[in-house]
């Protein structure tokens, strides 16, 4: 199948065939991890965005049209999930400014402190609603600030299992976070990071 061309690929592949899949996924892997490494310079960040990108691709699988190559495609995911990526993670900036805060507070404006608390409540609120596994890989991962080798030994579970559940969790926050409004919360990392003087 190495021999065949990613339109004949995705035909096989919309048929439901699994090592057509596979070929694709192998001919593109390193291109577009070595993209996405390049603009997020996190190894774990990098083999998450990668791995959600396969897996949308094979849920959309009867929807995606290949021309040609699926490259273009690819790279436009890659894109779009990089830049979620960047917002996500300046919606973390603006949680973390505010754990900040409660070690060493800085005079902010009453309202600025109410809307980083109330964003903080939202964060736990999302967190709370995972599985209680999942929380817990993602608190050590995150709060604690674990590598996935060094969960997966605490909590007797695979490396990729504790990369699983960390995705897992990141992608439930980024979809709840992305129907926030992106303006507020660049407005409260602004003020959290550079308050007036």
């Amino acid at each position: 199948m190495k021999h065949f061309t990613d339109q004949e690929l995705m035909a096989l592949v919309q048929a439901g065939e699994e090592q057509a899949f596979a070929v694709l996924a192998r001919r593109y892997q390193e291109t577009l991890y070595r993209h996405i490494y390049q603009r997020l310079g996190d190894e774990e960040d990098a083999k998450d965005i990668l791995q959600n990108i396969y897996v949308s691709l094979w849920n959309n699988r009867h929807t995606v049209q290949v021309t040609d190559s699926l490259l273009p495609y690819l790279s436009r995911s890659a894109r779009f999930s990089v830049i979620n990526e960047y917002l996500f993670r300046k919606k973390r900036l603006a949680f973390e400014a505010y754990a900040a805060l409660l070690i060493e507070p800085v005079s902010l404006p009453q309202e600025d402190i109410l809307i980083a608390e109330e964003l903080q409540q939202e964060f736990e609120q999302q967190l709370l609603k995972m599985p209680g596994a999942v929380q817990e890989v993602f608190r050590l991962s995150r709060q604690e600030g674990l590598s996935s080798r060094e969960i997966a030994l605490r909590l007797d579970l695979t490396e990729q299992t504790v990369r699983n559940y960390i995705s897992t969790a990141l992608r439930s926050l980024r979809g709840h976070l992305a129907k926030k409004d992106v303006a507020l919360l660049l407005f409260v990392a602004s003020a959290v990071l550079f308050p007036e003087q």
